[in-house]
């Protein structure tokens, strides 16, 4: 993965990650809060194949304290890269807890971005009056995220996986955009009826069951960027 320093217009630096060719038609890719994107070396060859750039806004660069805010500040440096980087109607690619962040950078540049794929959402607040109901057992030990839990490893994850499991301050069903969410049939983090709750939710979803658990996106980036690029699906 390539790694930029972005310096937007009126914001802050921030560092973005890349895969795939520089010229390519580009998707905007929304990491997991447990890491900063460094799992998109593995989507490298495929996105290649695919003509597709992935970039992904390295959240730990984001300047911000409040998980309360945090989500409306990450779409507010997503709009920024996409201006500096002159991105037109990028596709939004979004993994587990990352796809919270892509609906509210959806919701904040509405006409600017093209369709967006969402692959084992996490599909809803967690936490608040609009909770997700019926939340499977790790989401609702994410629900309690403080900075002793094992999975937030850092100060960037802590904030990253606290405001995830915060009310969500934009309307789900005022997105606009065509929504695919690839549900995996064994994933027990986010089991197929929350994928469907998410849907429900949705102006415009896609739900595509596929065989697989919580990283079934690791093991199929070439699946996922085919179908994002237009392409025949080989699997």
């Amino acid at each position: 993965m390539r790694i930029e320093h972005v310096s937007p217009a009126g914001g802050t630096d921030v560092e973005i990650g890349n895969v795939g060719p520089v010229d390519g038609i580009p998707v905007v890719y929304f990491h997991s809060p447990s890491a900063a994107g460094e799992e998109l070396d593995g989507a490298a060859e495929a996105a290649h194949a695919t003509g597709l750039r992935l970039i992904t806004l390295r959240r730990p660069s984001v300047a911000g304290d409040q998980p309360s805010t945090f989500l409306p500040t990450v779409a507010d440096s997503i709009a920024q890269v996409v201006g500096a980087l002159a991105l037109e109607r990028p596709a939004f690619l979004a993994w587990s807890g990352g796809a919270p962040y892509a609906l509210a950078s959806a919701a904040r540049l509405g006409a600017e971005t093209g369709p967006l794929h969402l692959v084992s959402p996490v599909p809803g607040a967690l936490t608040g009056p609009d909770a997700v109901p019926n939340q499977s057992a790790r989401l609702q030990e994410v629900a309690r995220t403080t900075a002793s839990s094992p999975w937030a490893g850092s100060p960037a994850a802590l904030r990253d996986y606290q405001a995830v499991a915060a009310p969500w301050p934009f309307a789900v069903d005022e997105i606009e955009q065509p929504v695919t969410i690839w549900a995996p049939t064994d994933d027990e983090i986010v089991p197929p009826r929350l994928a469907a709750h998410l849907a429900d939710r949705l102006r415009a979803s896609t739900v595509i069951d596929v065989p697989g658990a919580h990283d079934w996106l690791i093991h199929n980036w070439d699946r996922v960027l085919r179908s994002m690029a237009g392409r025949p699906d080989s699997a």
